[in-house]
């Protein structure tokens, strides 16, 4: 008697720990994925050398950074066709990046935006495609980066 009880015992314990376990594998899984994936468009990831940006649409993305101050006193508008906008385009789930160096005005430590937007086939615009955006997101950079390196 006191050997099936034991058995028991182990077997709902064996049961609550594959519970557990499998809660805390999809619990960490979600946190990590929500961390760069579930809720935004886009993530930015610092990395030594340049700002990693991924594509968390399903649509190709187009970007352009510059330092946030630099920002204000600039006159541009988002390319409008894609074969307007240098090959900068991140497609979907894949991600892109850009050297500290080539962003407009950019010194360690600065803050920089990202501009993104998307081009939607629009027969009715003039060059057949309409400008989805630009929105823009705020990053930091790191006060000391690796120039040249990936």
């Amino acid at each position: 008697m006191i050997e099936k009880t034991a058995r028991k015992w182990n077997s709902r314990q064996l049961g609550a720990a594959k519970l557990s376990l499998a809660t805390f594998v999809v619990g960490l899984a979600l946190g990590l994925l929500g961390r760069c994936c579930l809720h935004q468009p886009i993530y930015i990831e610092q990395r030594a050398s340049k700002l990693v940006i991924f594509n968390n649409t399903t649509d190709t993305l187009n970007f352009t950074i510059m330092q946030r101050r630099a920002a204000r006193f600039m006159k541009w508008k988002p390319c409008d066709h894609p074969a307007k906008c240098g090959g900068r385009g991140i497609p979907p789930g894949r991600n892109g990046s850009l050297p500290y160096e080539l962003i407009y005005q950019w010194y360690p430590g600065a803050e920089v935006v990202v501009y993104w937007w998307r081009l939607v086939p629009d027969a009715g615009a003039e060059n057949g495609y309409r400008v989805d955006g630009p929105h823009e997101e705020l990053s930091n950079t790191p006060v000391k980066a690796i120039f040249g390196g990936g």
